[in-house]
């Protein structure tokens, strides 16, 4: 039976490894945003929608900026950037010169509709009765040396109202210029050329990243200064940082392993079984993971590296039977240790199984990823050491053993109650002393890893342009498209005052660009009621000899504007009829902000990185929860195996997840939602370790002091070794592992005793 289980658990292998192999092949998709670990299907779905459209122009938008000291080259280099781009097949569209038909094709949608198209200020001003001023500032724009003398245009708007309409458009601010066609800022003796492109694919697809890296080689100039941004550039660097850590990290820990494991052992036979326990590990949960979730996160990709020091914990339990003489073959070394390994693989799997509750994408690829890593690495040691294993009793151990029972004597010898003491106090008095510098930090800025290099480009692009991205905006929630427009120009001015005291820098809302229906009948009206009367006098003064022609009166609708061009942005800014976007740039004051919009019907303001902040605070408190829910889930097992010995089974563990977060303090560690899940982690390991102390008899505490010795050295190494990530995740994990995990092996022996 035993060997018809390890020839199916074969072809399981051979399956997966050959499926990783061609997706290796095909090109894996990396994703390294942290707010892709954000949850989803518990959020406001409309909410959401819109904060995925946000994040998601910006993710697919990159900008670019050549300078040199001759303007020429600059522009030269300009042209051919944007002109290579467009021909690559990589971007949707470029911006990089003044498209002149594209302002053409906006002047011929607007223009049919000019009846009812009126800016702000002039509205207010014929509101209040003050037509003569804009008659006297038509007759002024006629008559200047740039005025227009187009007598067709004069028929059609002899009050030139729309050109008012026009520059009253909050389209994006920018330092930005034309010359020679070509959009430039000069700034400090050189000049630079703005290029900007929308990727035609995702940004944190790992052959996105390659192709564009390919072609930024061929194609930036040597000669020209380059400044760059865009999530792809941020994406690129995540993904190089999570594969050269994770390769780091991974080849750290596993040669520290070999090395511990050749030190241990002096065989060369543990070690390629534990290499071959390890690669399966690993190869059957990157294999599921790839199918199941279709990609993966560099965090899961990173704890796929620390997954070595955790899933060689059950070939290190065999191992160390090597040195009880009893155990003189390998099916009888796998009875010795198969009943801790199983109630610890459990209360393991319990564990992680625990992170799936969590609603984070990323968490669950590496609970899913943990949980097959591990169940493939003890099917490994069940099934196969039996039949590779062929070696007898190792003779060196006793020195060895005889030490490592020491650690076990300080828990129940009755003499050294001072030094149980001692080791209690210490550990309790460093979380004493760590609780006051303990605080929560949610702020999803401080997650994010960004390259300072990157952080220093996309603000010298921000401080040369003027074009910043809009990290918050509001949400217009309607009953139709007429009607949110109609809210937006209820509260726009409640907008405009927040702006001139300075609590945002400016905005761009639909209704600005499309009035309501409403509105642009109430305009048509106000124009026939106070300008025409004064029509026939002001005809006869600037000498009009074309008759004027009365404006249709058909309205504009959003659908009427074109998808590309000038007013693209307006388009997106409509999720669906009755859903819009106002979007807010240069945001001072957000508490106060928000107390200006209190009271306006279907508004909500929303803040991307204060919402994403306020959700890891709610998961951070949840994960809490977890923690005690997956106490409650070992209970059964652990009640069914040793009954009134639980609570002292669990007291190592319970202590260790206590005292970690106020000692990782101490090192300045804020308390995250990554800790916190950390600590799920740490309980469960942290059973497996009393688990072992408490199967083992008398005559066998040297054999699993050391087994737990290594274990807890092989996880402290894998898990410690992430407390060294620049990931902010993955080091906050890491470091809480470092700590809980030392504790839980050094209170483990308090667990000892065979179960009855």
């Amino acid at each position: 039976m035993r060997r018809w289980a390890a020839w199916c658990w074969l072809a399981v292998v051979l399956l997966a490894g050959g499926y990783v192999a061609l997706r290796l092949h095909a090109g894996l998709h990396l994703q390294s945003s942290v707010l892709a670990l954000l949850p989803r299907a518990e959020r406001d779905g409309v909410a959401d929608q819109a904060q995925q459209r946000v994040a998601e122009a910006g993710a697919r938008r990159i900008v670019l900026l050549l300078g040199q000291a001759d303007a020429g080259r600059a522009r030269a280099a300009g042209r051919a950037l944007a002109e290579a781009l467009a021909d690559s097949g990589l971007v949707r569209g470029v911006t990089a010169m003044v498209d002149q038909a594209a302002q053409q094709r906006l002047g011929a949608v607007y223009f049919p509709h000019r009846a009812g198209l009126l800016a702000a200020a002039d509205r207010e001003a014929l509101l209040a009765g003050d037509a003569p001023a804009l008659m006297e500032r038509a007759r002024a724009m006629l008559f200047s040396p740039a005025g227009f003398g187009d007598s067709a245009l004069l028929a059609r708007d002899p009050f030139l109202l729309l050109p008012s309409f026009f520059t009253a458009l909050p389209l994006p601010q920018s330092r930005l210029a034309a010359e020679d066609g070509q959009l430039v800022v000069r700034d400090g003796g050189l000049t630079w050329a703005f290029v900007s492109a929308e990727l035609a694919g995702d940004s944190f697809s790992l052959p996105v990243q390659q192709a564009f890296e390919a072609f930024f080689a061929v194609h930036l100039p040597a000669d020209v200064q380059v400044l760059r941004t865009g999530a792809l550039f941020y994406a690129t660097a995540g993904a190089k940082q999570a594969m050269g850590e994770s390769s780091t990290l991974g080849a750290v820990s596993l040669i520290a392993t070999v090395v511990m494991i050749l030190a241990v052992f002096r065989r060369i036979r543990p070690i390629l079984l534990a290499m071959l326990d390890i690669g399966i590990g690993i190869t059957v949960a990157t294999a599921f993971c790839l199918w199941w979730f279709q990609e993966l996160h560099t965090v899961a990709l990173l704890f796929g590296a620390s997954l070595i020091g955790v899933a060689v914990d059950y070939s290190l339990q065999y191992f160390a039977a090597y040195f009880d003489p009893t155990a003189k073959t390998a099916t009888e070394r796998l009875h010795r240790v198969l009943p801790g390994v199983g109630i610890g693989l459990g209360t393991t799997l319990i564990g992680y199984c625990t992170l799936l509750l969590a609603p984070f994408p990323g968490l669950q690829q590496i609970a899913a990823f943990s949980c097959l890593g591990l169940t493939g690495s003890f099917l490994t040691v069940a099934l196969w050491y039996p039949q590779l294993d062929r070696a007898g009793p190792l003779p060196h151990g006793g020195p060895m053993l005889a030490l490592l029972n020491r650690h076990w004597a300080v828990w129940e010898a009755p003499r050294l109650g001072h030094v149980r003491l001692a080791v209690l106090a210490l550990v309790l008095a460093a979380a004493a002393a760590g609780l006051p510098r303990l605080q929560a930090d949610d702020n999803v800025q401080h997650m994010q890893d960004m390259p300072p290099e990157l952080k220093r480009q996309e603000a010298e692009i921000q401080r040369l342009t003027g074009i910043g991205g809009a990290g918050q905006f509001l949400l217009v929630r309607a009953a139709d498209g007429e009607a949110a427009l109609q809210a937006q120009e209820a509260f726009l001015p409640r907008l405009a005052e927040a702006q001139a005291n300075g609590l945002l820098a400016g905005f761009q809302a639909p209704a600005q660009f499309i009035p309501s229906v409403a509105r642009q009948r109430q305009n048509a009206g106000l124009v026939a009621r106070t300008l025409l009367p004064l029509l026939p006098a002001y005809v006869e003064e600037i000498g009009l000899t074309a008759p004027p022609q009365p404006a249709p009166e058909d309205p504009l609708m959003p659908a009427m504007l074109p998808v590309d061009g000038p007013l693209a942005l307006v388009r997106s800014m409509v999720l669906e009829p009755g859903t819009q976007l106002v979007l807010l740039h240069g945001v001072a004051d957000l508490p106060a902000l928000r107390t200006a919009m209190e009271g306006a019907p279907g508004i909500q303001l929303v803040s991307l990185a204060d919402d994403w902040s306020v959700l890891f605070g709610v998961y951070r408190r949840q994960a809490l929860w977890l923690l005690g829910f997956s106490v409650l889930l070992m209970l059964p097992l652990l009640i069914w195996r040793y009954r009134w010995a639980t609570p002292r089974v669990l007291a190592p563990s319970l202590l260790a997840v206590l005292v970690a977060p106020p000692i990782a303090a101490l090192f300045g560690l804020a308390f995250t939602f990554f800790n916190a899940m950390a600590l799920v982690l740490v309980l469960s390991i942290g059973v497996d370790y009393a688990v072992f102390c408490r199967e083992t008899p008398p005559d066998r505490r040297g054999v699993t002091a050391l087994a737990i010795l290594l274990a807890a050295v092989s996880t402290t190494l894998s898990f410690g070794m992430l407390a060294a990530s620049q990931v902010f995740a993955v080091q906050a994990f890491g470091t809480t592992m470092l700590i809980g995990i030392s504790i839980a092996w050094l209170l483990a022996p308090l667990a000892g005793g065979r179960p009855s």
